[in-house]
């Protein structure tokens, strides 16, 4: 009874009720919602559900509590924050060539949706970047100091990022470049990347009980990332039933070995890079599982995915 109680109220539940939902539920409502293969207008009926105000979120309220953190848990919620902004910020570039070359009306329609929840969570980094850090109240001057901490696979997948942006753009009515594109956002970026961040970040917030108000944000967040990358693996599955296994299969084995080294700062991985690397391994096979790829495919791009990740400039580190 309680499980079942915990999962409606995270489907439901207002802001200010978010941070008391269950761990366990919030770790595991995305695989719940991808389980349930959902197409783009029951995804449209959640979103009509599922609203919240980014500037209703209470971050001023945390900001003493933030400051009085271990310095080391700080750096990371840090880190973790600057990550998102650009993320948001950027990811706004690409949803609009994926708005513009959506296959069908009903895509067409959610996809709306899913550009307003990339404007509301762009308000809410910031806002969560000046109330909680400290940082100046302009978006656009936060971005290169932030860019300037991004690791060497972080930046390489934004290149990738911007050349998809490019050609969907030159033509929008292209299916296999529509198909990359969302191969890359729906997939990597948010699939893998962005719930897993999420994930970490509230479970370490839930576990010392602390800044209730970027936990309320951050479940959220969460709570529309299980839509979006839900809609992203309908929009794949069609893909692949449509022929267009390849134009998949590409973007991921350039992405995946990226996505997976994201947090690797130097030529030879840390302790923390490599934990961080089974973490998004386990991340990446579940999603591609859940495609319906066959186990040869998949066998490929984690073959790929964990070799060594060597920095554009740079030499392999000698063992």
């Amino acid at each position: 009874m309680s499980s079942r109680w915990s999962t409606l109220l995270m489907d439901s539940a207002d802001l200010s009720r978010l941070p008391e939902v269950p761990l366990g539920e919030v770790a595991n409502h995305a695989e719940s919602v991808f389980g349930q293969r959902l197409g783009p207008m029951a995804l449209y009926r959640r979103w009509e559900t599922q609203q919240w105000e980014a500037e209703a979120v209470p971050l001023a309220a945390d900001r003493e509590e933030f400051e009085a953190l271990p310095p080391m848990f700080r750096d990371k919620i840090r880190e973790l924050v600057n990550t998102f902004v650009v993320g948001e910020y950027t990811g706004l570039d690409l949803l609009g060539p994926i708005l513009g070359g959506c296959p069908d009306e009903q895509s067409l329609i959610y996809l709306g949706t899913q550009v307003a929840d990339e404007s509301r969570h762009t308000v809410l980094l910031a806002k969560t970047a000046v109330d909680l850090l400290g940082m100046e109240p302009d978006l656009r001057s936060m971005l290169p100091l932030i860019w300037a901490e991004m690791t060497a696979a972080h930046r390489e997948l934004s290149v990738v990022e911007a050349d998809l942006i490019r050609e969907l753009s030159e033509k929008p009515s292209d299916y296999g470049r529509w198909v990359r594109a969302v191969t890359h956002f729906h997939l990597i970026t948010e699939g893998v990347l962005a719930l897993n961040a999420q994930r970490n970040l509230i479970k370490g917030l839930r576990h010392r009980q602390v800044l209730p108000g970027l936990q309320a944000g951050f479940i959220a967040m969460a709570r529309d990332e299980s839509r979006h990358v839900s809609y992203g693996m309908h929009a794949l599955r069609q893909g692949l039933r449509e022929g267009y296994h390849d134009e998949v299969m590409d973007v991921l084995e350039h992405c995946a070995p990226l996505a997976v080294h994201i947090e690797q700062r130097e030529t030879k991985e840390t302790p923390h890079a490599r934990r961080t690397a089974r973490e998004l391994t386990r991340e990446l096979e579940r999603r591609l599982v859940q495609l319906d790829l066959p186990r040869t495919s998949i066998d490929h791009i984690l073959t790929v995915a964990a070799r060594p990740f060597t920095p554009p400039g740079t030499e392999p580190a000698d063992d």
